[in-house]
């Protein structure tokens, strides 16, 4: 069984070196696609796929963002795999818990399409703010010692499986290929550092506001991101995440409520 993983990039400077490293612990390939980067991610990324054959620098495209850009890599490269092997779809911002090859040999004794993941969202605290004001944190650890209070309040697919003779047509199924449906009966978990420094943070909002796909950001206001540490759960290393599964839907049925309560009120001010 082999895996591939398809990274999209765009300005992730700060934290792609470490996605990286990490993900090479268990793939096979890791195909980089890179959206117009400006900020000298391209040049690391060249530069580790120089050291390292699994990585493979697929190209860079300049065109408005959209999930189905993936294709491109998936239909380059289908036809190396069997129908028992797995693409990841890596974010530059993730990091899988531990090995997820034992979950996705599970996934295909049970004939499963999709494995998805627990989201550990991991968000720049009070407490990380006090340490950066004191000039107590050194952006040279990796973003995993930095930021460690998370929730888990997301899940989502995150592995797919390969269909050796069927292309994905964007078109018909624009994030994940056609005649996928089946999904793992286990999970895996995923940690996910979505804002992680000031200026990274003001960045991120200035790009995503104003694009249809990210109305999730709210407010443009970077230090409406710093959220209290207390009720947060703490990430300790060689410990499992602890997944709250009443929390977790209480949280869901929160965020459905608040989503359903904007559209009401869009409606009613589109008729006023």
């Amino acid at each position: 069984m082999r895996i591939y993983a398809i990274c999209l990039i765009k300005n992730e400077v700060d934290v792609i070196a470490d996605c990286l490293r990490h993900a090479l612990q268990f793939c096979d390939r890791i195909f980089i696609l890179d959206n117009g980067s400006t900020d000298g991610t391209w040049e690391i990324v060249n530069s580790l796929a120089s050291h390292h054959e699994q990585i493979v620098v697929e190209g860079q495209i300049t065109e408005t963002f959209r999930d189905g850009m993936r294709s491109i890599v998936y239909n380059n490269h289908h036809q190396e795999l069997s129908d028992q092997d797995w693409w990841l779809r890596l974010d530059a911002d993730e990091f899988l818990v531990g090995d997820p090859r034992p979950v996705l040999e599970q996934a295909n004794r049970e004939h499963a399409d999709f494995v998805a993941a627990w989201q550990l969202q991991f968000y720049y605290t009070d407490a990380d703010f006090k340490n950066w004001e004191a000039e107590k944190e050194s952006i040279d650890s990796p973003i995993t010692d930095r930021r460690r209070f998370y929730s888990i309040n997301w899940r989502e697919y995150r592995f797919f499986r390969n269909q050796r003779n069927s292309l994905w047509d964007e078109g018909a199924a624009p994030q994940w290929p056609n005649g996928l449906a089946r999904v793992c009966s286990v999970r895996v978990f995923n940690r996910h550092y979505s804002y992680r420094t000031p200026d990274q943070i003001k960045g991120k909002l200035k790009s995503l506001l104003g694009h249809a796909q990210f109305k999730h950001v709210g407010s443009g206001d970077w230090r409406s991101k710093i959220l209290p540490s207390k009720g947060l759960q703490y990430y300790q290393d060689g410990v499992p995440p602890t997944l709250h599964r009443l929390n977790y839907y209480r949280k869901r049925l929160r965020m459905a409520r608040i989503s359903l309560c904007g559209r009401v009120k869009r409606i009613l001010h589109r008729f006023s």
